[in-house]
């Protein structure tokens, strides 16, 4: 496959943290759903206050501008994974974030309403756009993730952190090649977590799951059996198997979530997932490219390991690529 990867990784994170048992909702809980969050495997989380998704998408891409020396107008495209929660209705989030950063010339768009897994298809995305416009050098993937609402517990899954991310996608990338990427969905699942809006002020803004037992049983048999088939997928067509791959990462939901997939595929998932699951919570979009980039930076990658990254959303959708450091 034409070589076409990701350069640079920028995870902006407030400086901000919030215990988790300093939650006003967590002194809220009843006793079973505390004992429940306690287990999640989460200390504290990162907090923007107030400030909108689009704010720290925004931080992110300045960073990573800053970081890799790319002046904006050498940047072909943006692509802003949306937010749960628009700042506004009609107007443009990708735009403001394409004025914000100065990326004048740049085609801007959002991509994805797929929760956790959106940062795939914001991949594939990138990937076809770099191959399909042969001048094109500098693809920027951004997403700002904060709570849909004032409330950090998503029972019975994970407690929301906040953070920026902008992933800078060129063709010979000399940092991580992305070998390969499938993506499957399933509309059955589309309103199994949500919150109801209308009519009511952000404050009553509640994230419920629709059927817990629904959840944690259907859903998590599909994920496992789903993501089994994309992890074949990937290699089959690229001609290994599980023994050539040497590390296993995936979003940070819970140690719980991370001792699931161990059993189902066995294999051991990455330690710099649950230490970032630790530190972070959950960031939607953010938390596998937070991983990688970890992975890398703190030398547990290595070059040349091929790395296979799970992704699944509620939504539901999930995820398989596979990456070359």
């Amino acid at each position: 496959m034409t070589a076409v990867g990701i350069d640079a990784i920028e995870v902006w994170l407030p400086a901000d943290r919030t215990p988790i048992r300093d939650l006003a909702e967590y002194a809220g809980l009843a006793e079973p759903d505390r004992t429940l969050v306690d287990g999640f495997g989460i200390a504290s989380v990162p907090d923007a206050g107030d400030r909108h998704g689009t704010d720290l998408a925004v931080e992110a891409v300045r960073a990573l501008l800053a970081r890799t020396g790319l002046r904006p107008g050498e940047v072909d495209a943006l692509l802003l994974i949306g937010g749960r929660a628009p700042e506004y209705l009609m107007a443009s989030e990708s735009t403001r974030v394409q004025h914000e950063t100065g990326l004048s010339s740049a085609l801007s768009f959002s991509v994805s309403d797929l929760g956790c897994a959106s940062i795939s298809t914001a991949l594939l995305t990138a990937r076809s756009l770099l191959l399909s416009t042969s001048d094109w050098r500098n693809v920027v993937i951004a997403h700002g993730c904060v709570r849909p609402g004032p409330g950090r517990i998503r029972l019975p899954v994970t407690v929301n952190g906040d953070a920026g991310l902008a992933v800078l996608m060129r063709p010979l990338a000399t940092a991580l090649r992305v070998v390969d990427v499938a993506v499957e969905t399933d509309g059955r699942f589309w309103d199994l977590f949500r919150v109801e809006y209308r009519g009511l002020a952000p404050e009553h803004w509640r994230e419920v799951c629709a059927d817990p037992a629904r959840y944690s049983f259907e859903l998590a048999i599909e994920s496992r059996n789903r993501l089994d088939r994309l992890n074949r997928l990937v290699l089959d067509r690229n001609g290994l198997a599980m023994s050539d791959v040497d590390h296993v990462l995936m979003q940070n939901v819970s140690t719980g979530a991370f001792r699931f997939y161990e059993e189902a595929f066995d294999v051991e998932i990455a330690k710099v997932c649950e230490r970032n699951l630790a530190g972070y919570g959950h960031l939607g979009p953010v938390d596998v490219m937070a991983n990688l980039d970890a992975g890398v930076t703190s030398g547990q990658f290595e070059p040349g390991d091929l790395v296979l990254v799970m992704n699944n959303s509620p939504a539901a959708a999930w995820s398989s690529m596979l990456v070359e450091v």
